[in-house]
């Protein structure tokens, strides 16, 4: 007759793999719940004003200050430049952003917008980065991503 001691083993496997089974349950089984995280457009126009939008709702909005006018639509989750009467339309030929930490940048209007994280923090446009060192940013158009 095998005792415990002989079998000592062979019980801290199988209690090592039942509680490795019931930790894979509780963290991947249907009952957890998994948060997602709420994304926003941050759209900053030429005059300083700053709106958020929500990228789980459809919308569509158009910035005219001074140095021109842009639309912005939000559709599927992800927001485009749909129009911009800046003078080479650099804005318009971008993908779509749906991601945190992605823009889309019209430096003639200087105009920004940003996927931010629900809580997250808004960065600040840098124009010294991006003026390509001929010091008139006014006549760069560009996207960054």
């Amino acid at each position: 007759m095998q005792t415990i001691k002989d079998n000592l083993a062979t019980i801290v496997v199988g209690v090592f793999v039942a509680a490795v089974l019931v930790g894979a349950c509780v963290l991947f089984g249907p009952w957890h719940n998994k948060t997602t995280t709420q994304l926003n457009a941050i759209v900053h126009d030429g005059d300083g004003e700053q709106r958020t939008l929500p990228l789980s709702q459809d919308a569509r909005l158009t910035v005219v200050t001074d140095l021109g006018k842009n639309t912005l639509v939000i559709e599927n989750g992800s927001l485009r430049m749909e129009e911009a009467d800046c003078p080479k339309g650099s804005c318009l030929k971008q993908q779509p952003i749906s991601h945190a930490g992605e823009q889309i940048i019209c430096l003639p209007h200087k105009l920004w917008v940003e996927v931010v994280a629900e809580g997250g923090e808004s960065t600040e446009l840098n124009e010294d980065a991006v003026d390509w060192g001929n010091g008139s940013s006014a006549n760069v158009d560009l996207v960054a991503r």
